[in-house]
């Protein structure tokens, strides 16, 4: 370890450089709130350990040597940059700043998260924000993220969790499509119809179709799966048959006519929409106004 590379040599220079700004170990000990002897005792044990003498002392004053003139041109700059480091800390504390890594799946990311970031980068101009569009139930601390959204039900009781909504889902399918085979008016009148299904892409496993007081299996029997969600949403609008899907992801479409809900009395949620952080994080004000830009934005779904 070098001479200037442990912490005394630190508290050392910081002594040295306030003796020769305020003139004397006194004022520098007032300005460092010790005495007079501390800072003489710490600038002696600096020029030990240097080997060199920075300070002439007389009993009314101090000069400083060829040495301690390039040293404290070095020191003052070093004493500066620390400064500096600790006033960057503390406006992360203070200030949204900083980088901020979310994970959002995928769809509700790209139909509701991504299109309204611009109001929050406006808002919070210093924030650098790093977005994951992933479905999978990423490792939110091996991974590094600040905040996740995931839908449906929790499984690890160690991270800390916000329940925003319900994860609603809507039965729908387009007009051409009910025009030419009938709106189901039952739960049991399903199994009759051509359903869109969804293949989760991080399992393999179908997706179960649920409704409030069915009874049956909830896989429907027959129709063309996909392994994308979004699929299925656009293959629904195309004719091709029912489908279930997240509120969300149906709003706009049924909005504006591509879509027609069914089975509206028999709706239900699938879990919710969940707003986790790593277990015993702190909440910095980065993290802290994401977190309320995301959860206005899912109360308003």
């Amino acid at each position: 370890m070098s001479a200037i590379s442990n912490l005394e040599s630190m508290s050392g220079l910081v002594a040295f450089v306030a003796s020769v700004e305020t003139g004397g170990f006194a004022a520098a000990g007032r300005r460092l709130g010790v005495s007079a002897s501390a800072v003489g005792k710490a600038v002696a044990r600096l020029e030990a350990r240097l080997g060199v003498r920075l300070l002439h002392r007389t009993t009314r004053s101090i000069a400083v040597t060829g040495e301690g003139n390039l040293l404290f041109e070095r020191a003052t700059r070093i004493i500066e940059d620390v400064q500096e480091a600790e006033n960057a800390i503390a406006e992360t504390r203070t200030f949204p700043r900083g980088l901020l890594k979310v994970s959002i799946p995928a769809a509700m990311g790209r139909r509701i998260i991504v299109p309204a970031l611009d109001q929050f980068i406006s808002a919070y101009p210093k924030v650098i924000l790093d977005v994951s569009l992933d479905d999978r139930m990423v490792d939110i601390v091996e991974g590094g993220f600040d905040l996740v959204l995931r839908t449906g039900d929790l499984q690890d009781s160690r991270l800390i969790a916000r329940k925003l909504a319900p994860h609603r889902f809507v039965t729908c399918g387009s007009p051409a499509y009910l025009e030419r085979r009938g709106a189901p008016q039952t739960p049991d009148d399903v199994p009759a119809h051509t359903c869109l299904r969804l293949r989760f892409p991080t399992t393999g496993r179908l997706e179960y179709w649920a409704f409030k007081g069915w009874k049956a299996p909830g896989r429907p029997p027959n129709g063309p799966v996909f392994n994308d969600i979004e699929a299925v949403a656009l293959a629904a609008i195309a004719g091709l048959g029912l489908a279930q899907l997240p509120h969300y992801l149906a709003a706009r479409a049924i909005a504006d006519g591509r879509l027609r809900t069914v089975l509206a009395d028999y709706a239900v949620s699938r879990g919710d929409i969940w707003l986790i952080r790593p277990p015993a994080s702190s909440e910095s004000p980065r993290v802290r106004v994401f977190a309320t830009f995301l959860t206005k934005l899912i109360e308003s779904i």
